[in-house]
């Protein structure tokens, strides 16, 4: 309840301070060709997908403030695939972090993660991305690891944290050569009817600045993630 709240508030306070600038876009928007939509990548999810899923965080902060709400870029009933060792992931929160926030990323079976690292904390609402490569971290193949962020509220308490949760695992390249090898406009569609979740939403992001976020925000929109697919579409559209 309080995860839909907290993004409640967002889409509402976002609406209000943008009804000047996006009207015009709305109504050009209404003119433009239906077809359009046929250009948007369609998530086809692996046929053998293995188990796991997405689990968003939600609480108040350390003092009582507006309530805070993590969502991670994932699918929602199944572990994504993709093809690079060292991926970029993708999350939402609802606002700008003022408490620590933590990557961690482990296997079922291995004793310690493979990496638990402070994260810098994002200024601002919105879509947020952490580079795999960065902090050198490289995903084995075949291995399904849960990968999460966490705002610390309180370090003396981990139960208070903020955790968000989902799944990941690294699979033959041969895949990605399947859907395609050059970076091109479809490039994120070809990738998510491979069903390489988190290619697909890295090629989607690079394209975001030439599509107005349009091929990110329909793979959000497509596992569950519409609070957080109109926050970022109407960031888009004010060009923030």
């Amino acid at each position: 309840m309080i995860l839909k709240i907290g993004l409640a508030l967002v889409v509402a306070g976002l609406a209000a301070t943008a009804s000047l600038t996006v009207a015009p876009a709305m109504a050009q928007q209404a003119t433009a060709p239906s077809a359009a939509a046929a250009d948007l990548p369609t998530y086809k999810p692996p046929l053998r997908g293995a188990p796991g899923g997405r689990v968003g965080g939600a609480s108040r902060g350390a003092t009582g403030g507006a309530p805070v709400s993590i969502e991670l870029v994932s699918p929602d009933s199944h572990t994504g695939l993709t093809t690079n060792p060292s991926p970029t992931l993708y999350y939402f929160v609802s606002r700008p972090v003022a408490e620590p926030m933590k990557l961690t990323i482990s296997a079922a079976m291995q004793p310690k993660p493979l990496i638990e690292t402070a994260i810098p904390a994002p200024r601002g609402a919105g879509i947020q991305s952490v580079r795999l490569a960065d902090y050198r971290v490289q995903l084995q193949p075949g291995i399904s690891y849960a990968w999460s962020i966490s705002v610390v509220v309180d370090p003396q308490s981990p139960s208070r944290d903020v955790v968000a949760t989902a799944t990941i695992m690294r699979t033959d390249a041969s895949a990605a050569s399947a859907a395609g090898g050059a970076q091109t406009p479809g490039r994120a569609g070809q990738l998510a009817q491979a069903g390489l979740w988190y290619d697909a939403v890295a090629a989607a992001a690079d394209s975001a600045a030439t599509d107005r976020h349009a091929a990110f925000d329909a793979l959000l929109d497509q596992v569950g993630l519409r609070d957080a697919a109109a926050i970022d579409r109407q960031m888009a559209q004010n060009g923030r």
